[in-house]
């Protein structure tokens, strides 16, 4: 039988000083390469940092290794199956729990044993990083345009004025003082902690799981009393109308008509085509990646409406550099103030007044009975609405 070598250690070689602190190469998310410096003080605070200079990286391990020997310990021996690396993973979970936590540390592992992994803190990428990769994906998702530029914007202003933290290391308070920062109005703050919520909410899905729960989630904005709903006169309405038949042979009438009496929500008008407008039948039918609500909805034209869209029949609803040009009618119109939505308030206002019907003003505008209760009762006067509904075309 042909003898088996077995493998013995060699002699005992150890250095004067091992190392506590270790190098890790680490490749970031986004593919980057970069040096990890891991370990554990002996105050029981874990490090985990990245340098993208190995060299840097070298020189952070010698500082922490200088300042491990540089201090003193009241540690005590005590007998243990656990190994070293183990013995600090538990010291630094006991720190982060404080003080009486023994029995919170089991309750802790239970639940990360139910709920599984969140996803480790090597494996969270940074804010940048995970922004980066959260616009890239953004920018190919099947979302509304309007929703892509609104929720890029604000992620961009949250990138710039937090630090970059891992994001498994965001914390409710990081959002508070992010809000703090925003010079905006109540609602402002709101929809930016929205959007910042879908962010987070984008990194705990699958297949990232870089984190276990929303830190927007217990972040909460007083909103105040909401300001009511603003419309714009008959004269605003009938000057609006008239620059808008006047401006470049008619190019925003369309969109102005199917705003101001059909109360499209601007997005709404931007997606619609001819070919949704059945003048025969008095119809539009938007689909539901059109609407707010994601639901298709047919809306009736009224008569003046008819008459707008027949006399300008074929003209693109929403045509290039429509900001520019829009503008252009604002300004020939002469009104200074201008809201979001307003066309949209004026048309669910005067529908009402001409109605009087809460249901069919509901069904017609994709909203609920209870907002056309609250928000749209008594906006406009009966002579107002007639006046209103008499806003034709000159051609």
């Amino acid at each position: 039988m042909k003898a088996t070598r077995v493998w013995e250690p060699t002699p005992n070689r150890k250095s004067a000083h091992r190392q506590r602190f270790k190098i890790i190469p680490f490749v970031n998310p986004s593919g980057a390469r970069s040096w990890r410096v891991t370990g554990v003080r002996r105050d029981g605070v874990q490090v985990r940092e990245n340098f993208r200079d190995l060299r840097a990286a070298q020189c952070k391990q010698v500082e922490l290794e200088t300042e491990w020997l540089g201090q003193q310990t009241d540690t005590s021996l005590r007998a243990t199956k656990l190994t070293e690396t183990q013995l600090r993973v538990a010291e630094v979970a006991f720190v982060k729990l404080g003080h009486d936590s023994d029995h919170d540390l089991v309750l802790a592992v239970e639940h990360w044993l139910r709920q599984g992994k969140q996803g480790s803190s090597a494996e969270s990428p940074r804010l940048d990083d995970a922004i980066d990769q959260y616009l890239e994906w953004l920018a190919v998702s099947t979302l509304r345009d309007a929703t892509k530029r609104h929720w890029r914007t604000r992620m961009t202003v949250f990138k710039n004025s937090v630090p970059n933290l891992r994001v498994v290391d965001v914390t409710p308070e990081t959002m508070d003082r992010f809000l703090a920062t925003r010079k905006t109005s109540p609602s402002s703050k709101d929809t930016d902690r929205r959007a910042v919520s879908r962010f987070f909410s984008w990194c705990i899905e699958r297949p990232r799981r870089w984190l276990l729960a929303n830190p927007c989630r217990e972040v909460r904005v007083e909103r105040g009393e909401a300001a009511a709903p603003t419309v714009l006169s008959v004269e605003d309405c009938g000057r609006l109308l008239n620059a808008a038949e006047a401006h470049k042979s008619g190019l925003l009438a369309p969109y102005v008509a199917v705003c101001l009496f059909a109360g499209l929500r601007p997005f709404e008008a931007a997606r619609l085509q001819w070919s949704q407008v059945n003048l025969a039948d008095g119809e539009i039918r938007l689909e539901a990646n059109q609407t707010k609500t994601r639901r298709a909805r047919v809306v009736k034209i009224c008569d003046p409406l008819n008459r707008w869209l027949s006399a300008y029949h074929g003209t693109g609803f929403f045509p290039a550099n429509w900001r520019k040009e829009f503008d252009a009618v604002r300004a020939r119109a002469k009104i200074a103030d201008w809201t979001a939505d307003v066309m949209r308030h004026t048309a669910v206002s005067h529908f009402f007044r001409a109605t009087g019907s809460y249901g069919r003003t509901a069904e017609q505008f994709g909203n609920s009975e209870t907002i056309i209760k609250n928000h749209y009762q008594g906006r406009v006067s009966s002579d107002e609405a007639e006046r209103f509904y008499q806003l034709l075309p000159t051609k």
